[in-house]
């Protein structure tokens, strides 16, 4: 088993920040995507921007920075790497995805002032930044017939929404450490701002000592353990370790009904009573019927 720590996620979810802290507690090398284009574009005599250019109708582009991903991952060791698919190309290595809520990705984005990017406002960023991924979706997608974002492609998802980019390395060190010693560790660490509830508040039970949780059209909603997420609101915490039940919308779920049926149930009051009763706000919803 090699020390080799693969990091994709959405856009402004942090990945070189994060990195960047994850290199001082493990002492790993860091590669990024832009390590590995230069390096292709150095070896045809172009410069990135002429490879990045190439590559819109060039497949060959494409198939370079794979192999260049691959033979990484079989000669080098204590790696990070910074990369949208070397979870893909590097299977033994510990896969992490970072995911952040659309709204503050959208604002970390706009408030770097990415020259290279036109964001004029954060809604448009916002919208910029939606447009991307479902492009980017569709091209690996099409291109290697695989669904980028579906978590279970990964040993671990933490959302950088509210976290440090520390303290969210520090949790991908120990979730490494315990990964490389077959220990039980939680897959999924989620900030509690983002879960909607699938019961109503008064009807909340507080026997439940698991938090599962099911995703449905990129949201993700809690399938039992509603009094968990409430302490954790009360206690402000960042980010709280929870079990992913499914990620298909025609799944039953224990009680009987599907993770669509479920989601339906949930109407904008609810929503509104818990946002309420917990004095926060979501940034978002999803579509209710």
């Amino acid at each position: 088993m090699k020390n080799i720590i693969v990091m994709s996620g959405d856009i402004g979810s942090g990945k070189s920040s994060v990195a960047t802290e994850l290199k001082q507690l493990t002492g790993f090398d860091i590669i990024g995507t832009g390590t590995i284009q230069r390096a292709i574009a150095s070896k045809r005599g172009l410069t990135t921007l002429e490879l990045n250019e190439i590559s819109q109708t060039d497949r060959s582009i494409d198939d370079e920075i794979d192999a260049y991903v691959i033979e990484i991952g079989k000669s080098q060791d204590r790696l990070i790497m910074d990369s949208r698919l070397a979870w893909h190309f590097i299977p033994i290595a510990f896969k992490v995805f970072l995911a952040v809520d659309p709204v503050v990705g959208a604002e970390r984005v706009f408030n770097a002032s990415r020259h290279d990017e036109n964001n004029a406002s954060l809604d448009i960023t916002l919208k910029n930044n939606l447009k991307r991924q479902t492009i980017e979706d569709q091209r690996f997608n099409q291109l290697y017939n695989i669904h980028f974002r579906k978590y279970g492609n990964y040993d671990l998802i933490i959302d950088t929404s509210y976290a440090t980019p520390l303290a969210i390395a520090q949790k991908i060190n120990d979730c490494f450490n315990a990964w490389l010693k077959h220990q039980h560790f939680s897959s999924l660490w989620i900030t509690p701002r983002k879960l909607l509830p699938t019961l109503a508040m008064n009807a909340v039970d507080d026997h439940i000592q698991e938090l599962s949780v099911f995703i449905y059209k990129e949201f993700i909603y809690i399938q039992q353990g509603h009094s968990l997420v409430i302490k954790a609101h009360r206690a402000d915490t960042d980010l709280i370790p929870a079990k992913i039940i499914t990620e298909e919308s025609n799944h039953l779920l224990p009680e009987g009904l599907s993770v669509a049926q479920t989601a339906h149930k949930v109407t904008l009051a609810m929503l509104k009573n818990w946002e309420e009763t917990l004095d926060f706000k979501y940034t978002r919803y999803p579509e209710l019927d």
